[in-house]
C-alpha cells in the first residue's frame, strides 16, 4: 500500500529544507526523495537511517505506520 509519508515531509519542512537540500545532505537525488515522500519507494535501511539522523526523528516514526504496527501486534500467531 502506498501512503504519503506525512511525518517525513513535516520533519523536513520544520527544518526549513527543500527536498533538494535534504536529499543532498543525505547523498540521494531529489527525485528519489520525492518518491520516498510520496510512498512510491521504500528507502534502503542506510537511506532511512540517514534521513532519520539528519531530521532528528526516529526511523520508526518516519517510516512505519502506527496502524500497521498495532495490527501486527494484535495478530495471533498460529
Amino acid at each position: 500500500m502506498n501512503f504519503k509519508r506525512v511525518i517525513l515531509i513535516e520533519a523536513r519542512k520544520r527544518k526549513g529544507w527543500t527536498q533538494e537540500e535534504l536529499a543532498s545532505g543525505v547523498g540521494i537525488s531529489r527525485a528519489y526523495l520525492a518518491n520516498i515522500e510520496r510512498g512510491e519507494y521504500d528507502p534502503s535501511l542506510k537511506v532511512a537511517q540517514s534521513l532519520s539522523k539528519k531530521l532528528g526523528v526516529s526511523t520508526d516514526k518516519l517510516f512505519f505506520n502506527d496502524n500497521a504496527r498495532k495490527t501486527n501486534i494484535n495478530k495471533e500467531v498460529i
